[in-house]
């Protein structure tokens, strides 16, 4: 049975998360990233250790400073090779934001590739191309296609003045969107 977190007139429930074993928050995003994760582990072969959850960007666009999430980081022998990001509804639509978090989350190089999901269906992105490449849940690479897909390594670097384009598109998506 989940905790139940009250907060003034709101409640929350907690469930177990699947990477930590901590109690989180029964959001849809954390819906979406528990599907994930026996999902990645059990199907695609990824350990719980290539996971780092919650990378946090922060940008400042039209005066306010806001955090945008990387909910799931694929970062295997110390590089970030894969994002993923869950979210309700439309796929299709978050994508541009998904592709810039990617662009922006390393300060030395872009990462390669992007996964945006809901409970349903999932478009996996080519962050260097700003595009999506295929969808459907089978569509997100295994760790060993993740590897091979990477093996070119470092990716390019994000040129200084695509910087502030990128971070207007993050705080766009993440602010209204």
């Amino acid at each position: 049975m989940p905790e139940v977190d009250t907060c003034e007139s709101t409640v929350f429930q907690t469930i177990s998360s699947y990477f930590t074993g901590k109690p989180v928050l029964d959001t849809d995003r954390e819906r979406i990233r528990q599907k994930l994760g026996p999902f990645l582990v059990e199907r695609l072969g990824f350990k719980l250790s290539d996971f780092l959850l919650d990378r946090e960007v922060h940008i400042e666009a039209n005066g306010q400073k806001i955090v945008s999430l990387a909910d799931i980081l694929v970062h295997i022998d110390g590089r970030s090779l894969m994002v993923i990001r869950g979210g309700p509804g439309s796929i299709v639509t978050r994508e541009s934001g998904t592709i810039a978090l990617a662009r922006l989350l390393e300060p030395d190089y872009i990462v390669p590739w992007a996964v945006q999901a809901n409970l349903f269906d999932a478009a996996l992105l080519d962050v260097r191309k700003k595009r999506a490449v295929a969808y459907g849940w089978e569509a997100i690479p295994s760790r060993s296609k993740l590897l091979q897909m990477t093996s070119d390594w470092p990716p390019p670097k994000l040129p200084k003045k695509r910087i502030p384009v990128e971070r207007q598109i993050l705080y766009s998506y993440d602010t209204h969107g």
